[in-house]
């Protein structure tokens, strides 16, 4: 799934988020929903926007996926 891809690397542009997620996904809406999860389970947030770059948490990963 599109999380378990996000964190294969700590940093993603934009364009990279739209080719793993497909061009019909609001790449602002996905982030939000990864966020809220993470939240539900780990009381933080694992992905960050800055313009056009993603920034990913890759140290919650065993805990996520």
């Amino acid at each position: 799934d599109i999380l378990e891809k996000l964190f294969e690397k700590g940093i993603w542009t934009r364009k990279e988020i739209v080719e793993i997620a497909g061009p019909n996904i609001m790449i602002g809406s996905l982030l939000e929903q990864i966020n809220d999860y993470s939240c539900s389970k780990i009381n933080d947030i694992v992905v960050e926007e800055d313009g056009d770059h993603i920034y990913v948490t890759t140290e919650y990963k065993e805990q996520l996926i």
